[in-house]
């Protein structure tokens, strides 16, 4: 999975560059996802998913797993440039207010930066 990932002083931003993620992706993002939330300094995590035009189930369990790693860890994970697609995907699957979603980075940093997410 081609990804990059930005840190800064609170927060690190990932920006996934795949336009898929489904079950051959999930397992390399749930395995950057676990050393990400484990790096001390990595603060935050606002993940930007602008380059998807499809995501599935796989996808969606990779996403939820880094959501309890953020939560469990006190750190806050925020969705950024959501596609309608995938976003129709978290509605029907009833997850939309399992995460916290901005709709571009910027937002995503100051909600990630917000107490009480």
């Amino acid at each position: 999975m081609k990804f990059e990932i930005q840190t800064e002083n609170d927060y690190s931003i990932m920006s996934l560059k795949s336009e898929r993620l489904d079950s051959k992706v999930a397992p390399e993002l749930k395995s950057q996802f676990i050393v990400l939330a484990n790096t001390s300094d990595s603060g935050h995590l606002i993940l930007d998913l602008g380059a998807l035009t499809f995501a599935d189930s796989s996808g969606l369990g990779a996403l939820l797993l880094a959501q309890r790693l953020y939560r469990d860890l006190d750190r806050n994970l925020v969705l950024c440039n959501v596609p309608e697609r995938v976003h129709k995907l978290l509605v029907i699957s009833q997850l939309e207010s399992a995460f916290t979603i901005a709709s571009d980075v910027n937002e995503g940093i100051s909600l990630a930066a917000e107490s009480g997410i």
